[in-house]
């Protein structure tokens, strides 16, 4: 039975995490979110709110000084992780990226295990991508495999 049966049922979750990303990338894309005004907008309701996890406040406060720079970089991890999901390309190392990222929406939001906010369980499923990289089925990583180290595609 190899590789790619296994692989092939996480194809499902792997493009239906990276249109999430895009559709949510896109939509900060088309508001403002590179000028940092809602960006940080957000963070001061979670400040204000007392919703960040106390472990990452630094973080969270860090965002707030720099609301440009963070909001792009939000606008930009989301659109291109998203890509990569959807196209398969190098999907353990931006699987990498996008937990990172989402586990940061998860703690400064202080999203816990019970809804609103899906962040932890996307996180989550990312750290299954890191372990089983779904993009060598169906996706560009199968052509890449031999071509990049096995730890990166």
């Amino acid at each position: 039975m190899g590789e790619r049966v296994p692989l092939g049922f996480l194809v499902p979750l792997r493009l239906l995490c990276g249109l999430i990303l895009v559709i949510e990338g896109w939509g900060k894309l088309q508001h403002g979110w590179l000028h940092g005004a809602p960006l940080a907008s957000t963070l001061d309701g979670w400040v204000d709110g007392h919703k960040t996890y106390a472990f990452f406040l630094p973080v969270v406060q860090s965002a707030q000084g720099h609301p440009k720079i963070f909001g792009g970089l939000i606008t930009a991890g989301e659109l291109v992780i998203g890509l990569s999901m959807v196209l398969g390309i190098v999907t353990r190392a931006t699987a990498f990226l996008g937990a990172l990222m989402l586990f940061s929406f998860a703690f400064g939001a202080g999203q816990g295990l019970a809804p609103p906010g899906n962040a932890l369980l996307m996180g989550a499923i990312f750290v299954i991508f890191i372990l089983a990289p779904p993009g060598r089925v169906l996706g560009v990583d199968a052509g890449l495999r031999g071509r990049l180290p096995r730890w990166l595609a």
